[in-house]
């Protein structure tokens, strides 16, 4: 009886996985995104809710979602659909940041069976034969036909690109959807790669008694994805992570700060967080270090104290500062 219950375990485990690899990709890029939110944290966290418009079938389907970022924590990835909620189910998801090089599409066919093209250099005739990867470290190793090579000279022709071998970041997700038709489908996901900070300038006139103030925000974006067109928002405050990367709410110091009416960025505080949001869309590059104005402040009143502070050991022990003019 139990082997029977394993064969059968194993029988249907088997045809869901031939079922998923029979079952046809539907490839969902950048060009199908309608709309993108960009929440970053401190300490290289950000919240990413990606919305994108396709078409899915009835019954069971294979979604791919490309373009997603490289830092991408895929147990913090959620998809659900905004047009028809309660009928799309994720029944599986993987997600492929193997990206296609030349070193990575041969270490791939090591076993398998290539071309490898020559040029006679005198005739510039190209001859072309049939070769097996035996090795990819540190360089090829092809046999070719009785012989054994290394430090091919030549081109090597490939029949194909692996599945899991992606020019970009991407997202599989195995979906059981009850209606065909167009969906608006969101995906929410923490990342790493995304990260902020305000850098403050401050003018002092010539009477000293007044200042212009400016801030900047400083973003950088090495997540490996473009986030374009992003409504960005920033959250000020030190993010506490369960194990499960959850992010959780920690007490912080305040700080009050006067804005201009018309400042590109809006403030709010979120429980015990500042929440900045930024008036307008903005793109966000891969590989990009991109400045925002925060701030700004004219005439802003000011007091020059001159503080002279004396240690508290200076009046307990012999010092050889005493009686030397400290500067203020």
């Amino acid at each position: 009886m139990q082997n029977r219950v394993l064969a059968l375990c194993l029988s249907s485990l088997f045809a869901s996985q031939v079922l998923a690899a029979d079952t046809e990709e539907i490839l969902s890029t950048l060009q199908d995104q309608t709309q993108v939110a960009v929440t970053i944290y401190n300490e290289d966290l950000a919240l990413i809710k990606d919305q994108r418009k396709t078409r899915l079938p009835a019954g069971n389907s294979v979604l791919t979602l490309r373009d997603v970022s490289a830092q991408l924590r895929p147990e913090t990835a959620l998809l659900r659909s905004l047009s028809t909620p309660n009928t799309l189910n994720v029944v599986e998801q993987n997600f492929d940041f193997d990206l296609l090089t030349p070193e990575k599409l041969l270490e791939k066919y090591v076993g398998k069976t290539v071309q490898l093209v020559r040029t006679n250099p005198a005739t510039g005739v190209e001859t072309s034969e049939q070769a097996q990867v035996l090795s990819a470290n540190n360089g090829a190793v092809l046999k070719i036909g009785n012989r054994i090579e290394t430090g091919i000279a030549g081109r090597i022709v490939y029949p194909d690109v692996p599945a899991n071998l992606r020019d970009r970041p991407t997202l599989l997700t195995h979906l059981s959807n009850k209606l065909t038709g167009d969906q608006t489908v969101e995906l929410s996901y923490l990342t790493g790669g995304l990260s902020w900070k305000a850098d403050y300038v401050a003018e002092l006139n010539a009477a000293e008694d007044k200042l212009d103030l400016s801030a900047w925000i400083t973003l950088n974006n090495t997540s490996g994805a473009t986030y374009r067109n992003a409504k960005l928002q920033l959250v000020a405050g030190d993010v506490h992570r369960a194990p499960q990367a959850r992010p959780m709410l920690m007490k912080m110091a305040r700080s009050e700060m006067a804005m201009d009416a018309a400042a590109p960025v809006s403030e709010e505080s979120l429980l015990e967080y500042h929440l900045y949001s930024l008036d307008r869309p903005t793109t966000l590059a891969e590989n990009q270090s991109k400045q925002v104005a925060l701030l700004s402040a004219s005439q802003v009143p000011v007091r020059k104290e001159l503080l002279l502070k004396g240690a508290d050991y200076y009046y307990g022990s012999s010092v050889d500062e005493i009686g030397q003019k400290l500067k203020v």
